[in-house]
């Protein structure tokens, strides 16, 4: 085999380059065949509950509901003998009482798609575990037919055995001797079985705290010339064993990387063990795979596609578990989480001239009876987007991904299918700040895109306006047709000849105010501002929005403690709500937002509920001022859908008799819609 070219190096740019990679070889979604073409059969949406998938047959990618971000912690063979089952973990977002499934769940294997993409059942929620404080630490592995829990921490390293009877784990047993020689903590780690002992290969920070020191909150994460203060964190390879008959430690970690800086960001660790390779799969917070090889402290080399590419990774937060994906079941391959998807990565059987082994592009893991998924927080717009008269829905996420969900039914009743990616200029969209990230470089591989869907230009067609983490706003024209659209580059929105900036992660509320089009954001002052529209590219300031009282409206909290990036992350949408014939606005929220003062507001003074607020415009269009904030919730109660981020988009589809309906993204990814007549309110005044 031609050998490969070998790529060295670690700059946050080129790592967050190649995670968004247009190339031949990103991943992309793999839905069942055979699906009809629209219209088909849709049902009515349920208010209260996500969106589900009927246009696959209910098939989408598995998630868990009410969780920003899963880990796939092991398998095992317990439903089927072809193909082993998931246990998975909700790591982050809301425990069972509110809702959530964080914790350890089991998916049983059901089957696979003729592309082999492999499909597992609904979550089954685990009864008990007994390391419920950090699910993420934990390994779980099937052993001469009985399936044991390992959980690893700096000072212990606890086993505890599976009952399939009642779906729990047993208490566990807890080592004697405090474990030492492992002074950063453990990122991630693996277990390798063998006649009488256990190996533990583990990656390690080589830091205790990368953050640099600030006695000011408002100071920046960077120096003056944009260099970050702290350190990057880099994580090395380490291993320890210890004696299956008692659990005890028989051999201390020592290093097992020719450095303690083996991978950037590292956050995931797989075995891969067969007659063709030997090593281990490293993975971090930038869509970056490398390989260590065993037993030898040789240079980590990255992991390559079948045409030499690079291969790269969606997901950040990254969990990695080694998984037999074929009947042969040899554990060659290995599955990626964290936040989105789970993507399934196979062994393609081949080596580079080096022995690094060659794996195909991800494949996303499918769930039946699923919800559709765009990855986690969603920030969804409902519009007509390819012009058939069902409404759709575009969404962004976490990822720095826009989405375009097809409606196969109709507004009514819909039916919606897999996702695809749209693409700006021609390239998938992957936008994300890189380097030079509000909350340092080890946030660069987030993008948080908040897309709204409008007609910029006033041509016709659909348009995006859009914020990300970078905190300025911008548009995408389409320069395609109402029934092909396609986006070209992103542009700026320009005030008096500068970038118009606000807070990050804004998504703007756009609407034709008086025959103008105008846009509202949070400005630099985390406050709600009116720009109007002059050009494509430029705009004119109209001011800060007001209360009825002439104060200003701001988002954020009064709390000195407060971290660098919790302002924004608002989401606004302009909506003549209760039909009176005046603009107000619906703003989705995080948990920690105040609206309207720091000192007094909401959703924080509450602290319960769906972060989504209704500020009602009590003056009228030409004149706008608005009263008192106040809380959605669901038929006269309280309905949390997660702490992170609400994004809230007024929709048309389903019963509108009663007026304009909400679909809710939140930090599980799942759209929630609810009928308007289901949504009342509360305030603090």
């Amino acid at each position: 085999m031609k050998k490969m070219m070998r790529f060295y190096g670690c700059a946050l740019l080129v790592l967050l380059a190649a995670a968004c990679s247009s190339s031949d070889e990103e991943p992309q979604p793999t839905p069942p065949p055979g699906v009809p073409e629209s219209p088909i059969q849709g049902a009515a949406l349920v208010s209260g509950q996500p969106i589900p998938a009927l246009a696959n047959e209910g098939v989408a990618p598995l998630n868990l509901t009410k969780t920003s971000a899963n880990a796939v912690l092991g398998t095992a063979y317990l439903s089927s003998q072809s193909y082993p089952d998931l246990f998975v973990s909700g790591t982050y977002g809301l425990a069972a009482a509110d809702g959530g499934q964080r914790g350890v769940n089991l998916c049983e294997f059901q089957g696979k798609t003729a592309d082999g993409a492999l499909i597992y059942g609904a979550p089954i929620a685990i009864k008990n575990y007994p390391w419920e404080w950090d699910e993420r630490m934990v390994r779980v592995l099937q052993i001469d037919g009985k399936v044991y829990g390992f959980f690893l921490s700096s000072t212990r390293f606890r086993v505890a055995e599976y009952d399939a009877a009642t779906r729990s784990f047993g208490d566990a047993w807890v080592s004697n001797e405090q474990l030492t020689g492992i002074p950063y903590g453990v990122l991630a780690f693996d277990v390798m079985v063998g006649a009488t002992s256990v190996d533990v290969v583990f990656l390690m920070a080589n830091v205790a705290n990368h953050k640099p020191t600030m006695d000011d909150v408002t100071e920046s994460y960077y120096d003056s010339m944009g260099i970050y203060r702290g350190l990057l964190p880099y994580a090395g390879v380490y291993t320890m064993s210890f004696n299956r008959s008692d659990w005890q430690l028989k051999t201390a970690a020592q290093r097992l990387s020719t450095t303690e800086k083996s991978i950037l960001a590292g956050q995931g660790i797989a075995h891969i063990a067969t007659e063709a390779v030997n090593g281990y799969v490293l993975g971090n917070k930038f869509g970056t795979f490398k390989w260590q090889p065993a037993g030898k402290q040789q240079v980590v080399d990255y992991l390559y596609t079948p045409t030499a590419e690079v291969l790269t990774n969606n997901n950040v937060m990254t969990n990695l578990c080694p998984i037999a994906a074929d009947e042969d079941k040899v554990v060659d391959d290995f599955i990626s989480s964290g936040e989105g998807m789970l993507y399934l990565y196979r062994f393609t059987g081949e080596v580079t001239a080096d022995g690094t082994p060659i794996y195909q592009s991800g494949q996303p893991i499918l769930q039946q009876q699923a919800n559709i998924y765009p990855g986690s927080l969603s920030v969804p717009t409902v519009v007509d987007w390819d012009g058939d008269g069902a409404l759709d829905i575009i969404s962004g996420n976490s990822e720095g991904r826009m989405l375009f969900f097809k409606n196969y039914g109709t507004t009514a009743a819909p039916a919606f299918g897999d996702y695809s990616y749209l693409s700006s200029d021609g390239e998938p969209i992957c936008f994300r700040a890189g380097y030079y990230e509000v909350q340092g470089p080890l946030e660069a591989g987030w993008g948080y895109t908040c897309p709204n869907v409008v007609d910029w230009n006033g041509d016709g067609l659909l348009d995006v306006v859009f914020s990300t983490n970078e905190g300025k706003f911008e548009y995408m024209l389409n320069e395609g047709t109402a029934t092909e659209p396609q986006l070209g580059r992103r542009h700026s929105m320009l005030l008096d000849g500068l970038e118009l900036y606000g807070v990050w992660r804004c998504r703007p509320a756009v609407a034709e105010i008086n025959g103008r089009v105008c846009i509202a954001i949070m400005d630099d002052e985390d406050a709600l501002h009116l720009y109007e529209k002059r050009a494509d590219n430029a705009v004119v300031d109209r001011g800060q929005l007001l209360l009825f009282n002439g104060n200003k409206i701001t988002g954020y909290r009064a709390n000195t403690n407060e971290s660098l990036g919790e302002r924004g992350r608002e989401k606004l949408e302009f909506v003549d709500w209760d039909g009176d014939g005046d603009l107000d606005l619906v703003v989705g929220t995080p948990g920690q937002s105040s609206f309207p003062t720091p000192e007094l507001g909401l959703p924080w003074s509450r602290s319960s509920g769906m972060q989504v607020l209704w500020l009602e415009n009590v003056g009228n269009n030409s004149d706008m001022s608005f009263a008192y904030p106040r809380q959605f919730t669901f038929r006269g109660r309280d309905y949390r859908l997660g702490w992170h981020a609400n994004a809230a988009a007024v929709c048309m589809m389903g019963d509108t008799s009663h007026g304009p309906n909400l679909l809710v993204g939140c930090e599980s990814g799942n759209f929630y819609f609810f009928n308007h007549y289901d949504l009342t309110t509360v305030t603090l005044w």
